[in-house]
């Protein structure tokens, strides 16, 4: 699972929130990622708050990243929002995007 782990950050890394204009690795939104022998990537995030209004269009872009690794069959996104997402959450880089550093 590590090379695929490695893999699928990177995949994620390419999906970039439209509101920040940042990718959601950088934002700190991915909590756990994990594929099990059946090809079931879950991803579990964190968005900036519940109800999100661009929470479709992310699940969508995830899953579009995703399915194209070799042995991703399905995704499935699971959220916790406990604890809540904060900017300490995000890299120096995200930080530095947005003017907050």
């Amino acid at each position: 699972m590590q090379g695929k782990k490695e893999e699928i950050m990177l995949a994620l890394s390419q999906v970039v929130d439209p509101d920040f204009r940042v990718d959601i690795v950088n934002l700190g939104f991915i909590n756990e990622i994990d594929l099990n022998d059946q090809g079931l990537c879950i991803v579990n995030m964190t968005l900036t708050v519940i109800g999100c209004p661009i929470m479709g269009t992310l699940e969508e872009m995830i899953t579009t990243a995703l399915k194209i690794i070799d042995g991703v069959e399905e995704v499935k996104i699971e959220y916790r929002w406990e604890p809540a997402w904060s900017v300490e959450r995000m890299s120096p880089y995200a930080k530095a995007m947005l003017g907050l550093s």
